[in-house]
């Protein structure tokens, strides 16, 4: 994994002047190796680029491509100017001169983020915002509304940062920068997509397992032509992955999404193994292993924290600011900075609620389940438009009561054009607010971190997938008749296993024979793709099972834990000014022991640690501590 900036200015010393701030960045913001380098320079000097981390030849490992881009080969340093996911490229010379703008560009789901931040003559892009706000001499500048966001929802919103004046780009937006000089175009969430051939897969019944050419969404055709559009563009995504040279690991569940995966790699002809994280009688346990034996593949179980054991908490919360560059909550276990390289290929089910409407199938709840081709009268609009907005302001709000009354207002200001959305179509807006904001800013900072230690497939965020996705009715969409159809055409015998937390009448334990009869206890739904925790993540909550099984240090800790983050979080945010932002009183009631919402508190202390700069420590060594 390598971090990729890029400056571009008016005139040849300002580039020259931002490049060299670029380059003095401080290690410690930053969470692999340097040092950086300037991998290219245009003709006339006034645009950059600088790459921070990896290796010659990280491009070909990890498949980026430069027909993406179209970015420029650098014959002296022997590396192409591309950013790792492609994102940002610089341009070819404009003829007859030696003016070379950058470009960057967003996908559909953006979960390959860009970063802009102007500054008098110039503009800087960058895939890591930290680099950028470092770069802008914004680095300290914290951003209100990012922080009251995190807390929130446990992700920013939008377009903002943790830092002010450095923005996310939008959802499919392509930038043109030259000499200082930005400029773009945006594609709407609902651009126009033209039909593919819709009895193509009818007159090739091999066309899952032997496509992988790029295949638009058919509109306007039954859900059966639909799932098969979408499953084709699934196992396209997929594909590719056959000449990775070593088996792929995929992060198996008891859930909707990661056995689509599994199911599209083995159509694909994709070597898979599998493996789950929990103790042996969780649920996602005992369904994946049911999954990997009708597959006949490899099946491994990781064993979480245990009561009783001790956890680096302080190096937790230094490492996820450090490695979510500010965006994630400490909630979620995100990894630590410089880690061993892996040679493993791992892929998973993130993003497959965007196969189910995202949020909108929350607020359809279970009528929209029990009456899928009737959810026009099981839920008449002024109640679905109501539970929209009730879901939407429990997502966006729930910790407002934290903050001060003016920053409160401020960012009740900023949500006020989803409220618009929802007065125009509830389940449409909480699609487009799922795709925007949970896909486009939690998945995109739990990628960059998955990706700073392993080469990380995820094929349901794929855009041929997305486009699929939503050219299908959204009632089909939110009543899970979308994924079940895609999991028909991709491999039939996976349709009476369980889903983990659905509650099922009847369910199979792991060896049991298809079809078997044996009672499984009920858990909360884990979604599929899970967090990006190996703990888990925000998807698990406590699960059924043994003493064991419902075990989450990160919500029963114990007194040691909890002492520990209320000193934190007021010895922090007290000489930082948090409490510029966090009303002191109620962060005073939010902490009293026990902690009544352990994950507002994570949220608090991961705040603490970003305006602090405690985070630069994150490489410095910290005490375990007791979780019960």
């Amino acid at each position: 994994m390598y971090f990729t900036l890029a400056v571009s200015a008016v005139t040849a010393e300002e580039c020259a002047m931002l490049a060299d701030r670029a380059k003095i960045a401080d290690p410690a913001v930053m969470p692999v190796p340097g040092p950086p380098s300037v991998v290219w320079r245009a003709g006339d000097g006034h645009a950059a680029m600088l790459r921070w981390g990896g290796a010659p030849g990280d491009e070909l490992v990890l498949g980026t491509s430069l027909a993406a881009g179209g970015g420029l080969a650098d014959a002296s340093a022997g590396i192409p100017v591309t950013s790792h996911a492609g994102t940002i490229w610089a341009g070819f010379d404009t003829p007859g001169g030696s003016h070379a703008p950058v470009y960057a560009r967003t996908s559909l789901t953006r979960v390959d983020p860009v970063y802009v931040a102007e500054v008098p003559g110039g503009v800087i892009l960058s895939d890591r915002a930290t680099w950028a706000a470092w770069t802008a001499r914004r680095l300290g500048h914290h951003d209100p509304m990012h922080l009251c966001a995190l807390l929130n929802l446990g992700f920013p919103v939008g377009s903002v940062t943790p830092f002010r004046k450095v923005s996310a780009l939008p959802p499919a937006t392509t930038l043109h920068v030259l000499s200082g000089t930005l400029s773009g175009t945006t594609t709407p969430l609902r651009s126009p997509v033209t039909p593919a051939d819709p009895d193509a897969a009818h007159r090739n019944p091999d066309a899952i397992r032997n496509s992988r050419g790029v295949i638009q969404p058919y509109t306007g055709h039954g859900l059966n032509v639909q799932a098969a559009t979408a499953a084709n563009a699934l196992v396209a995504a997929v594909a590719p992955l056959r000449e990775a040279g070593v088996p792929v690991e995929v992060s198996l569940t008891g859930g909707k999404d990661s056995r689509l995966v599994i199911a599209a790699m083995i159509a694909a002809g994709v070597p898979v193994r599998a493996r789950t994280h929990g103790f042996p009688d969780h649920p996602d346990v005992v369904i994946a292993a049911e999954i990997a034996r009708r597959l006949g593949i490899e099946h491994e179980v990781r064993m979480p924290a245990a009561p009783g054991e001790e956890i680096d908490v302080l190096g937790r919360i230094r490492a996820t600011v450090l490695v979510a560059d500010g965006m994630l909550s400490a909630f979620e276990n995100v990894g630590r900075p410089d880690p061993q390289p892996s040679a493993s290929v791992t892929a998973g089910g993130h993003g497959g609620e965007l196969l189910r409407g995202g949020y909108a199938e929350t607020a359809a709840g279970r009528l929209a389940v029990a009456s899928p081709h009737g959810l026009r009268t099981a839920i008449e609009p002024a109640r679905r438009a109501a539970r929209a907005a009730e879901l939407l302001r429990r997502l966006t709000t729930r910790h407002l009561g934290l903050l001060r009354r003016g920053t409160a207002a401020s960012y009740l200001v900023s949500l006020a054009p989803w409220s618009a959305a929802l007065a125009r179509g509830p389940l449409q807006a909480l699609d487009d607010f799922y795709l925007v904001n949970r896909a486009g800013r939690w998945s995109a900072a739990a990628r960059q971190a998955y990706l700073i230690r392993e080469s990380l497939i995820q094929p349901l965020f794929d855009e041929r997938v997305v486009l699929a996705a939503r050219a299908v009715p959204i009632a089909d969409r939110v009543s899970g008749g979308l994924s079940r159809a895609v999991l028909a055409e991709l491999c039939p015998a996976l349709l009476d296993v369980p889903l983990a937390g659905k509650a099922p009448a009847r369910a199979v334990t792991a060896g049991s024979e298809p079809g078997g009869r044996t009672p499984l206890a009920a858990a909360p739904a884990t979604g599929g793709g899970g967090g990006p925790t190996p703990d888990g993540g925000a998807a698990k909550d406590a699960a059924a099972g043994g003493p064991s099984a419902s075990f989450d240090w990160r919500r029963d800790y114990g007194e040691e834990v909890a002492s520990f983050l209320r000193d934190y979080i007021l010895d922090q945010g007290t000489s930082s000014g948090l409490f510029d932002v966090i009303s002191r009183s109620a962060a005073d009631r939010l902490l009293a022991a026990p902690h009544a919402d352990p994950s507002a508190v994570w949220a608090l202390a991961t705040l603490a640690c970003l305006v602090s700069g405690d985070y630069r420590n994150a490489r410095t060594p910290s005490s375990l501590l007791s979780v019960t």
